[in-house]
C-alpha cells in the first residue's frame, strides 16, 4: 500500500478566515507571506493587532492577488480580457527662469507604514464607531522620487496630496509633530453632477497648496 501524507483544516466558524491557500507553511498559494507592518512610533498597525500584519488572521487582499490568479466561484469562466480606456493630458508651463523657479521634490510616506494596505476593523455590536491610523515620521524618513539633495536642513511644503480609497475614507490630516498643528486636512468631496471633477459616483481628494 501506499502511504502518503494529509492535512487536515479545521476552520472557525465563528470569525473570520483565510480563504487562501498555504497558510500552515507560511505562504499563500506558494508565494511567500510578508508584511512590513513597523511598530510605534512611525506606526501603529502592529499595536491595534490590525489582521493585516499576521498570516493567521490575514483575510484576502494584495496578498492574494498576483498576476494570473482569479477568484471566481467554480462554475465562473474565466472572463476574456475588454478593458479599454484613454487618458487625455493637458500641460501648462513656463519657460525657466533661475531667478524665480526652483526644483520641487516629491517625498512619499504611507499611514500604514509600508504594509500596503490595513483592515477597516468592525465596531462591537450595537456601536458606533470610526477607526483611524497614525504614523509618526520625518522629512529623513520619506523616500524623494526626484533626489532630494541629502543636505537639506529643512522642508518648505508647496503642495500636500494625500491618496486614500473610497467609500471607507472619511479625513486625512497632516501635523507638525514639533507644534502640534495642523498643517493639511483632506476631505473627499464626492461627486454629484456630470461636471469635470464633479462625476456623479467618483470622488475627488482636493490637495493642500502654499
Amino acid at each position: 500500500r501506499n502511504k502518503t501524507m494529509s492535512t487536515l483544516s479545521l476552520l472557525n466558524t465563528d470569525g473570520a478566515t483565510c480563504i487562501c491557500e498555504g497558510v500552515a507553511s507560511g505562504n499563500i498559494d506558494g508565494v511567500a507571506f510578508k508584511k512590513d507592518c513597523v511598530p510605534e512610533p512611525m506606526g501603529d498597525l502592529l499595536r491595534q493587532n490590525n489582521p493585516t500584519c499576521f498570516l493567521d488572521t490575514y483575510e484576502g487582499g494584495l496578498r492574494c492577488c498576483h498576476h494570473e490568479w482569479f477568484l471566481l466561484d467554480a462554475d465562473q469562466d474565466i472572463p476574456d480580457p475588454v478593458d479599454e480606456y484613454h487618458l487625455k493630458f493637458r500641460f501648462y508651463f513656463q519657460d525657466f527662469d533661475p531667478h524665480y523657479h526652483s526644483n520641487l521634490y516629491r517625498f512619499y510616506f504611507q499611514t500604514e507604514a509600508w504594509a500596503g494596505e490595513y483592515d477597516v476593523t468592525q465596531c462591537a455590536p450595537d456601536e458606533e464607531c470610526v477607526h483611524s491610523i497614525t504614523a509618526h515620521f520625518r522629512p529623513r524618513d520619506m523616500p524623494s522620487h526626484f533626489g532630494a539633495p541629502s543636505n537639506s536642513t529643512g522642508m518648505m511644503l508647496i503642495y500636500a496630496g494625500g491618496h486614500c480609497h473610497a467609500p471607507s475614507c472619511l479625513s486625512m490630516e497632516l501635523y507638525n509633530a514639533d507644534t502640534g498643528d495642523l498643517l493639511c486636512r483632506h476631505e473627499p468631496v464626492v461627486g454629484t453632477g456630470d461636471d469635470i471633477f464633479n462625476e456623479r459616483g467618483y470622488i475627488a481628494i482636493p490637495p493642500c497648496l502654499w
